[in-house]
Order: C-alpha cells, then structure tokens, then sequence
C-alpha cells in the first residue's frame, strides 16, 4: 500500500486468505452518515462472500470517522475506511475509491444507494462470468420508496466496444450506483482533469470503452437509490428547487459538462476526419433527449421561468463554441436540434411529457441496444 492510502487508512478487516477478492463495493461518502448505515447493512446482508468494501470519507462534517469503523468492523467483512484529511470533491473522491479498490471488479455505490436484495453480487457475478468478464459494466436500479425499475439494461448482453459504443452509451452511466469497472483498466485511463465535473464516471467509462474496453449491459435490479430515514432522503435538484421564485436568470444543470467529458473521453481515439461527426453526435443525444427531458422536469419541480433559464444557460452558440473542429454541416444541425428541442421543451403540455415520458425512455434504450 502506497503512502498515499496509508496515512489516510482510518480502519481496516483484512481478507483472511489474503487474497484479491472479486470485487469491491466502493463508497465515495460525504455527510449522509445515517443514510450510508442503511447502506452498509444491504452489503452486510449479500450471500457472496468474495466481496471488498471500500468507503472514503470526503471529510464530513459529521461523526461518520468515529461511527462508520465500528459498524463495518463488526460486520466481519473485508473492508478499508480512509478518512480524507482534506475535502478532494465529489469526482476526486470517485477516483481514490477507485484507486484504493483491490478487487478485480469495483462496483460504485453512492452512500444514499443501497444494494436491491441479498442476492445482488451474487447475480452481477454471475451475468460477468456469463459474458466473459467485460471491462465495463451497467445495471439496473429502482426506487427505494416507490420500487419503480429504471431498466437501463434490458437484456444481459455484450454491446460491444470502441468510439461508436462510447458515443452510444454514454448517458447510461449518468447515475454512478451500479457502474462496474475492471479495477486495471480503470488505473490505466485515470485523470484528475474532470474533478470537479462531477461527472468523471462518464469520462472513464467513455474512455475505457472507446480505447477497446468491451461494454456489457447487466439485466440485474442492483441497487435501490435514494434511501430513506424517517420517510426522508438526501437532498436533491427536485427539494433545492421547489417553489423557486419566478426568474429567467441562467441556470446551470451540468449538462454541458456531461458534453465535455464525453468528447474528451472518446475524441482523442477517432480519427481527425471523424472528430466533427463524433462532437455532433455526442451533442446531439443530449439536446435530442436529455436537454427536453430537463426542460419538462424543471417546468415541473420549479416553474416555467426556470426552465427558460435552463434554456439560455444551454445557448448553443456559446456551446458550440469551444469545438472548433465542428464542420459547419454539423453547427447547422445542432442549431436545428437546439431551437426544436427548446421549442418543445417550453411550450409542450406538460401533462403529455408525463404520460408518456416512462414509455419514451425504454424505447430510446431499446433501440440503442438493439443497433449493438
């Protein structure tokens, strides 16, 4: 263990063989104490023995140094806790999880998303050795309190590697919990460019996959986000946003970033000939589906005004900006996507986008499974 990992290695329960386990359950953590118990308890409860827990604590406000050891000690599992002596951020506390993780595979886990059922690990190992151990890996999650699936797998199966799948499934790894890497190859593609995008998973699954990783799809219900104590969960976009005053103001949602880590993570691998058509497309799902997605929900949560400055925030002349390699055929496009999507956003019944929207995902994951 490097010097680096010691001296901020809080508490630890080695594996008894002293062996490599199968995979690591990483935590990146940060204040949620009470939430990350209910947590721990989901991987306390699995029948697959060959597991790790890694937790690293961002340096909470909290009493979660001098809670969580204990709780994990006296679970008997292996684990390591690492108590950060300086705050690294969301995507810097990703990256030390996955650096200090020992398994072959590390699944991440956030510290408000439990596993679904004991049998979790279990079935994610079974799908892997099915599929002959894929480098990258997605499974589905559902609601803690309502059990709604989000089936961003429909079927277990290899979708294949390179650029073209990064590109094409690049928003499944938008939700971190239940994204399982090969442990090397994230060591092999680390950077700390994209800390504090919060977003860095979407980098490296991008560029794992795009540099020949191959990608799996996992028809498993891993995980169970957003757990609840006392009926309520962690602070989110839908309770920081409620009744918002009425404002036409910017509004920024990440989603440029979402942009931004993606062609860092799959351009420097296609050909200079391929670099605009990639941009544009990488662009395009987000203004074709993601951007509408936000606008509808943001009209929802907030008011109409909100989602206007949704709108300007995502301005696609000041987007386009910083892709010079664009052809003009591509800008062209995106201005298309842009205006429409923008149109449709704001004025669609919103009543319509609810019905509808469920149905409206699964057919958009289908269909890019189905093209694998």
């Amino acid at each position: 263990m490097t010097p680096l990992f010691q001296e901020r290695l809080l508490a630890q329960n080695d594996s008894p063989d002293g062996n490599q386990p199968f995979i690591t359950i990483a935590i990146p953590h940060y204040k949620q104490r009470r939430y990350l118990e209910l947590v721990l308890a989901s991987i306390f409860e699995q029948d697959f023995a060959d597991l790790e827990i890694v937790v690293s604590n961002d340096q909470s406000p909290d009493d979660s140094d001098r809670v969580i050891p204990d709780i994990l000690s006296e679970s008997g599992r292996p684990f390591r806790y690492y108590s950060q002596p300086k705050n690294l951020g969301y995507d810097g506390n990703v990256r030390f999880c996955l650096a200090a993780a020992q398994g072959r595979y590390v699944m991440l886990l956030g510290n408000d998303d439990a596993l679904a059922g004991p049998q979790t690990i279990s079935q994610i190992v079974e799908a892997l050795a099915a599929l002959d151990f894929p480098t990258v890996a997605f499974a589905n999650y559902s609601d803690w309190a309502s059990g709604e699936l989000t089936r961003r797998a429909l079927s277990t199966q290899i979708l294949g590697k390179g650029p073209e799948m990064a590109v094409q499934f690049f928003r499944s790894f938008s939700f971190v919990a239940g994204l399982i890497f090969d442990q090397a190859a994230t060591h092999e593609h680390e950077t700390d460019r994209w800390d504090h995008s919060i977003f860095y998973q979407i980098y490296l699954a991008s560029r794992v996959i795009a540099s020949g990783g191959v990608l799996a799809a996992l028809d498993v219900n891993a995980v169970r986000k957003d757990v609840r104590v006392d009926e309520q969960h962690v602070f989110n976009y839908e309770t920081k946003w409620a009744d918002a005053p009425w404002s036409f103001q910017p509004r920024h949602t990440g989603m440029e970033s979402v942009i931004r880590v993606t062609v860092d993570g799959v351009t420097p691998l296609v050909s200079a000939g391929q670099r605009s058509q990639t941009i544009r497309q990488i662009v395009q799902q987000i203004l074709t589906v993601t951007y509408p997605y936000w606008l509808m929900e943001y009209r929802r949560v907030a008011n109409w005004s909100f989602a206007v400055g949704v709108a300007r925030e995502m301005w696609i002349g000041k987007l386009l900006a910083e892709y010079r390699s664009l052809k003009f055929t591509d800008r062209l496009k995106l201005w298309f996507w842009y205006l429409t999507a923008t149109i449709g956003g704001l004025l669609l019944p919103r009543g319509w986008f609810e019905h509808i929207k469920s149905q409206l995902a699964e057919k958009i994951r289908r269909n890019a499974q189905e093209m694998s």
